[in-house]
Order: structure tokens, then sequence, then C-alpha cells
């Protein structure tokens, strides 16, 4: 079969993924034409929102969130203090981000710490902005991994290039020496640098049960309060309330 000319041409689509465009690639044929500039304008916005979403979906796969929340389904409680240093919009919004302060979340477990942390980072991800999510047992196995791998260094730079790091689950697991004088130097690497939000379910008295060692307890605490804002949740776990109320429910149907 003899092919004409016009048909060893790429088509427009294919065209426009080369040239990555692949926004218009999808959605060019339903932009409706008024006149030039309209038509222009509006092609560009679908690969300008294309892109926006493709970077937010970056933001939150590197973030390596364990499970995604957002501030619509968190519930403020009375249970839950905040400080007079900062304003819930602001922890809303992670306005501490731009002075580089940290936010510390205390309480016992099941309080909603790590959905207001999650939910934080979330809005930040949604800016194209750069976070990382860790439960201290996982990044401490990740530095001594990195470490006896001898890419210790290529690591911490990565988390130089980030805005914001979740140290998650602070006093659930018991760090021997080497992972916490590592754990250590995230801290140090982190302090005026970037901010840091931490969960923990023990006061800052009972850290050193988990890192062992009382003087690196105590400058480690020292860099985070230095500019910080502490929550604190009390009351019952949510995690147990909602257990409870679907017990019910399905007693109250049988």
């Amino acid at each position: 079969m003899n092919y004409t000319k016009a048909e060893n041409l790429p088509s427009i689509e294919q065209t426009m993924r080369s040239l990555k465009l692949g926004g218009l690639a999808k959605e060019w044929r339903t932009v409706a034409y008024h006149d030039k500039e309209q038509y222009m304008r509006d092609l560009l916005d679908i690969e300008v929102r294309e892109r926006e979403a493709n970077r937010m979906a970056r933001m939150i796969k590197q973030a390596n969130f364990r499970v995604i929340k957002t501030l619509d389904d968190f519930v403020w409680k009375p249970t839950i203090e905040i400080p007079s240093t900062i304003i819930r919009e602001d922890i809303e919004q992670a306005a501490f981000v731009e002075n580089k302060e940290n936010l510390v979340l205390m309480g016992v477990s099941g309080t909603g710490k790590t959905h207001l942390a999650t939910a934080i980072a979330m809005n930040l991800c949604e800016q194209g902005r750069r976070v990382r999510f860790f439960t201290a047992a996982g990044l401490a196995n990740i530095l001594q991994e990195k470490h006896q791998r001898g890419t210790l260094t290529s690591f911490m730079n990565s988390l130089r290039r980030v805005e914001l790091v979740i140290l998650d689950e602070i006093g659930f697991i018991t760090l021997h020496k080497e992972a916490s004088e590592l754990f250590f130097q995230v801290i140090s690497d982190c302090y005026e640098q970037k901010s840091l939000i931490i969960t923990s379910n023990l006061e800052f008295s009972q850290w050193n049960t988990v890192f062992g060692n009382d003087k690196l307890t105590a400058a480690m605490i020292d860099r985070l309060i230095h500019h910080s804002h502490i929550l604190v949740f009390s009351g019952p776990s949510h995690r147990l309330e909602e257990s409870v109320q679907r017990q019910r429910k399905g007693g109250a149907r049988k």
C-alpha cells in the first residue's frame, strides 16, 4: 500500500506528547474556539493544570506518607491544647514552615497527631513543595542502612532539599546507640534550616528511654523546642472510640 506524505506525518496528539504537552494531547479537542486569544489561553490553561496536578502527585509520592489524610476530615477537639504562640489557621496552612519553626504534637496514641501532621504536609504537597514522612523507627533503619553502605551523606543531602520533615511515633521503639546518634544528626541538620513536625506519645522527660543517652537526648530536645509550637493531645483514642461505636452498631443490627 502506498502512503501519501501527509499519512506519514505524526498525529497532532503524537506531536504534543513528543513536546511533553500531555494535558493538551488529552483535552485539546474539547476546547471551543471563539477567537485566537481565547483559544490559545484555554489551551495553555489545560497544560498548566495538568502540570500542576502532575507536580502535586510527584510531591505526594516522594513524601512517602503511610496513609493519605486531609484536614477535611480532621476534628479539632477541645482536648487538643494549642499554645498561645500560634493560631489554628497558621497550623493548618503550615505558616510555621516559612519561619523554619517546628510543630511538636504530644499525647496518647490514637488522638489524631499523625492525621494532623499528614494533613498539614499534604497542604504543602498541593502547593508543589517538598516534604518527607518517616516513622522514628523507619528513619532509624534507613539511617543505619545508609551508614553501613556509605551512602549516608547522599541521603542527608536529599533531606536538605525538603522544606518539612515529619518524624512520627517517637516513643514506640527504643533505639540503640548508633541509631540514636544518627537520629540526632538529622535533628541537628534540620535545626534552623527547615521545619520538623514531631509526634510522640511520650513527654520530653521520658525521651531518654528511647534514645538511651541523657546528654544526647537533652541536646536533641534543646534543638527541637527552641523554635517550636507544642500541641498537647489528650482524651481517649479516636480509634478506640470508633471501634466501640462500630461494635455497638453491629450489635444493634442483630
